[in-house]
C-alpha cells in the first residue's frame, strides 16, 4: 500500500516489548509513505497511544510533543533497578514493610506541581548529539535535568507491595525517575512493571489503533486524522 497522498496523524496503540523506532520502521515497510515520524518515544516497557505522523503532518510534532500526556502505571515496592523498571538489573533489595495508605498520598500529593527532575542515564535523552545510554553503558554518568510538571497523581490501587497511579504530566516527564523518588520516599525503592500511555492531548488510547488491524485493513484513511484538521486545531497557518 502506498501512502504518498496522505498528510496526518495515526493514534496507533504501541504494545509492550518493542521499541518505538521498531514500530515506525514495520509501519513505513506497511505503507511506504514519502515521510513518516512519531512522536514522544516510549520505552520498551511501556504501551499505549504512539502517534505516527505522515507527509507534511511530520512538522506538526513540535506542537503537539507540548500536549499533557496521561498515564497508568503500576510498580513494585522494595526493589530497585538500574532502569528503574524491570528491563533492568536488581541494584537493591529492601526489607518491605507495610506501608499505610495515607503515607503514600502524603508523599505523591508533594510531587503535583512544577518540579525538578533527573533525566534518567538508561534514556535517549540527548547530550552533545548521543543519547545517555550510551554513556551509561560506558559507565560515564551524566547529570541532566528538566523542569516538568504534574498537574495529576492519583493513586488508584496499593495492594501489599503494588503501588498504580494515575499521572497527567508535561512534557520531557519521565514516569520512571519519579517512581524511583517516591520509592524513596517511602524508603523502601520501587520500580515499574507496567505502564500505559492513555492520553496526549486530544488523542485517547479508546481510538487507537492496535498492529493486527492495522495490517489487515484496505482503507486506512478513515484512521488518520486529517492534516488541514490539525493545522486548523493548533492555529498553524
Amino acid at each position: 500500500m502506498n501512502l504518498n497522498n496522505i498528510n496526518g496523524i495515526l493514534n496507533f496503540y504501541k504494545p509492550c516489548g518493542v521499541i518505538s523506532n521498531k514500530i515506525l520502521q514495520k509501519i513505513k515497510k506497511i505503507f511506504n509513505p514519502i515521510k513518516i515520524g512519531f512522536i514522544g518515544t516510549l520505552d520498551p516497557i511501556s504501551s499505549g497511544i504512539l502517534l505516527i505522523c505522515f507527509g507534511k503532518s511530520t512538522k506538526l510534532s513540535k506542537y503537539i510533543i507540548k500536549e499533557k500526556k496521561t498515564y497508568i502505571v503500576t510498580s513494585v515496592l522494595g526493589i530497585q533497578t538500574n532502569t528503574y523498571d524491570s528491563y533492568g538489573y536488581i541494584t537493591k533489595i529492601n526489607k518491605y514493610k507495610k506501608i499505610k495508605k495515607k503515607k503514600i498520598f502524603n508523599i505523591i500529593k508533594k510531587y503535583k506541581g512544577i518540579i525538578k527532575q533527573k533525566v534518567p542515564i538508561y534514556s535517549s535523552c540527548k547530550f552533545k548529539g548521543k543519547s545517555l545510554y550510551k554513556y551509561a553503558i560506558k559507565g560515564i554518568n551524566i547529570k541532566k535535568y528538566n523542569y516538568i510538571k504534574i498537574y495529576k497523581i492519583k493513586l488508584i490501587k496499593f495492594k501489599k507491595n503494588i503501588i498504580k497511579l494515575k499521572i497527567k504530566c508535561s512534557k520531557g516527564t519521565y514516569i520512571r525517575y519519579l517512581i524511583n523518588k517516591i520509592g524513596k520516599d517511602l524508603k523502601c525503592g520501587s520500580h515499574i512493571i507496567k505502564l500505559k500511555r492513555i492520553k496526549i492531548g486530544n488523542f485517547s488510547i479508546k481510538k487507537s489503533l492496535k498492529f493486527k488491524k492495522l495490517i489487515k485493513i484496505k482503507k486506512i484513511n478513515k484512521y488518520i486524522i486529517n492534516h488541514k484538521f490539525l493545522l486548523k486545531k493548533y492555529k498553524i497557518k
